[in-house]
């Protein structure tokens, strides 16, 4: 989603052999000598020349499509729509044939009996009952509970409840008198802080909505009167559970046990689980914090350094990473308190929240780990066990996935409770030989590779990120989405599609160059792959991977930043892209993919959705189905169950829009979108679908 990365060095990639030995070490096994390995090694050194070569011409070579039950079935349905060119308008564009709709926009209230919103007349009170402030992740849960998903082109009133990120706070984009000047500009003089209310509105405006929408003559309508809706916010009490819980940097003045967060922020993707709960991720948290330099406890400080968007200044005058003060009314934020230095630690987690329960309280569950995660995607293995596949959003770092020890059971929806807590963290690293290895963050291998770097389990899964460059992990051009198709009974059919945004630090020599897996230096576009899970078990170990598609431009040469041809090979023909974010598939394998800073790649068009199918090799046909509004981000791509509607979240409209005066007396804004209202740009969630009522994309 939207990034603020910065550059940073990799840590020493650990050798995959040594992850071995280790592993097979604290079982007394001496690894190098075992037959299997022996072989193992010889066959990897023979294919190693003509692994690339064997993986791109199968992907190349049609093959009978794997449906998302596992067993074969008809190819994804063809792709009718006209598609569309590039555009800079500031308006949602949808092909001929097709109709969008604003389904709720940022401010909407949620409760029955709430006036209209009104930019100049925002409190946290209110805030916290109205619909947040750029929208993200969008999640559909049926009622009632249990219920099957409803046809909603085809009969009246269908009802879900519709849960939706709310990612980041600005200054200028949510307030008309919010002080221009606090942008942290150095050269600017003198500045002036945004007021308590704005702060505490900001917070308030961040996290989730829970609304339910119901099908009503062709649109989809919030419900008001829902029992259901619900905010959470960056003050809403969480518990925190998993091998974290209680862990001394999880300690605060506040919150002496570690046992209860206040809130969640930077609230990203993130996925849905087989028994009808929202997992939400944060991601750029480490932004909000300020005052690192102010740190005076070392082991603290050394950990504190590790995130390259914390703020490392002594005082909030000098910062230089976003236009949020909340550390002047909330000492949480500020890293130089008592109350803050820790605060970071409770941070940076996938949350989990019972949408059909308002009154239930958040769970951080902390055995997923703990970085910028992007994307938190479930489904089930052939015997039940629960796999969720996150990213790290950033620069050179990782793709994980879970595996649950329990199994789920459908039958008891209070049972599954723990499958979050109990399990293993893997992260991958792929080999040039277009196979790979899920490497589980175990402290006892940890502890052997790295003698005394981790205290226990808690304080790996904390520092997930160190884990994992010690067990040798690949570093990734930003993995954000990660989806494995599945069928109605959650079950996986082995693939996973694992959505690279871009790199362009990614240099073409040294520590930084690219990988197999990461082929492109200053990778301005990004990347989707394609992982087929070994034996076609979602929980294995092992996996073949290869390029689904380079993102770029189909007339670019080949060898060049932007090019599409792999192994001598385009990945695609169609309208050029760049940035791809988010993926959703529609019932029958296709595949819809949402943009976040296409510019690079596609100058004269705004950001966008692009669709192809699954099936079938290179070169993949692409077409464009939408085009947002000025200097938005694409979000949260879904089908609904029918296909009928496309759903998708619009986000920083305007991009909080360009000041044309940054003087202290005269500051002054001008809007670079007034989409959807006309004045002031509001993010919204919007729904697309055909005039006819039939089929999306066919």
């Amino acid at each position: 989603m939207t990034s603020h990365d910065t550059p940073q060095a990799l840590p020493q990639d650990a050798d995959t052999d040594a992850y071995d030995q280790a592993s097979l070490a604290a079982r007394g096994v001496d690894e190098s000598l075992t037959f299997a390995r022996i072989a193992e090694r010889h066959l990897e050194r023979r294919s190693l020349l003509k692994g690339l070569a064997l993986a791109g011409a199968a992907a190349s070579v049609p093959a009978t499509l794997t449906g998302f039950s596992g067993e074969a079935k008809a190819a994804p349905a063809a792709l009718t729509f006209e598609s569309l060119g590039v555009t800079k308008a500031d308006t949602v564009t949808v092909p001929p044939g097709y109709k969008s709709q604003v389904v709720i926009q940022w401010g909407d209230p949620l409760f029955a009996g709430m006036a209209p919103f009104d930019l100049n007349a925002q409190t946290p009170a209110e805030q916290a009952r109205r619909f947040g402030f750029n929208n993200d992740m969008v999640a559909l849960f049926p009622l009632p509970y249990g219920a099957q998903p409803k046809l909603g082109g085809r009969f009246s009133h269908p009802s879900y409840l519709m849960a939706v990120n709310h990612e980041y706070a600005t200054g200028v984009g949510q307030f008309a008198d919010y002080p221009i000047p606090v942008s942290r500009d150095a050269t600017l003089a003198p500045r002036t802080l945004p007021t308590r209310n704005h702060v505490e509105t900001q917070m308030e405006s961040v996290g989730v909505s829970v609304v339910e929408i119901n099908m009503i003559n062709g649109n989809w309508v919030p419900n008001v009167n829902s029992a259901y809706n619900r905010r959470v916010t960056a003050t809403t009490l969480m518990d925190v559970t998993g091998p974290a819980r209680g862990d001394t940097l999880l300690q605060t003045p506040a919150d002496p046990t570690g046992v209860l967060i206040k809130g969640t922020f930077a609230n990203c993707a993130g996925g849905l689980t087989p028994w009808g709960t929202y997992l939400t991720c944060e991601e750029n948290w480490d932004g909000y914090f300020n005052n690192r330099s102010a740190v005076t406890d070392a082991t603290l400080k050394t950990l504190h350094a590790s995130w390259s968007s914390m703020n490392n200044a002594a005082t909030p005058a000098t910062s230089t990473d976003f236009t949020l003060f909340w550390e002047a009314y909330d000492s949480r934020f500020d890293l130089s308190k008592a109350e803050g230095v820790k605060e970071p630690f409770r941070f940076g987690w996938v949350v989990e929240i019972d949408p059909y329960t308002p009154g239930a309280r958040p769970k951080k569950r902390t055995a997923l780990g703990r970085f910028k995660h992007e994307a938190a995607q479930s489904v089930l293995n052939a015997s039940n066990r629960l796999v969720v596949y996150t990213g790290d959003d950033e620069r050179f770092q990782y793709a994980y996935k879970y595996v649950s020890n329990g199994r789920y059971n459908a039958a008891n929806r209070a049972a599954n409770d723990t499958l979050l807590d109990e399990g293993v963290l893997y992260v991958a690293k792929f080999s040039d030989n277009g196979t790979g290895t899920w490497l589980p963050l175990d402290f006892a291998t940890l502890n052997l590779l790295s003698p005394g770097k981790f205290r226990n389990q808690a304080d790996v899964l904390i520092r997930a990120r160190e884990a994992a460059a010690v067990l040798g992990a690949t570093p990734m051009d930003r993995p954000e989405d990660i989806e494995a198709p599945r069928d109605a009974n959650w079950q996986g059919n082995g693939k996973v599609y694992m959505v690279m945004t871009n790199n362009s630090n990614r240099t073409a020599t040294g520590t930084t160059a690219p990988n197999a897996a990461n082929p492109r230096a200053s990778n301005i576009s990004g990347h989707i792959l394609e992982i087929t899970e070994a034996d076609n078990d979602m929980a294995a170990t092992r996996f073949a991977w290869t390029i689904f598609l380079l993102a770029g431009n189909p007339s670019a040469a080949a060898g060049t930043n932007t090019s599409v041809v792999w192994n001598g090979v385009p990945t695609f023909q169609g309208p050029a892209f760049g940035a791809p974010d988010n993926i959703a598939f529609d019932s029958t394998g296709n595949l819809f993919i949402a943009t976040d800073g296409t510019a690079p790649t596609t100058p004269t068009c705004n950001d966008q959705v692009l669709v192809t199918s699954t099936a079938g090799g290179f070169p993949r046909q692409v077409k464009r189905f939408l085009v947002g509004p000025a200097e938005c981000e694409i979000c949260g791509p879904l089908l609904s169950p029918d296909d009928t509607t496309f759903f998708c979240a619009v986000q920083h409209p305007g991009e909080d829009g360009a000041v044309v005066d940054r003087s202290a007396t005269n500051s002054k804004l001008r809007r670079t979108s007034v989409w959807p209202t006309g004045s002031v740009p509001r993010p919204a969630v919007v729904a697309v679908r055909r005039t006819d009522g039939g089929r999306i994309g066919s």
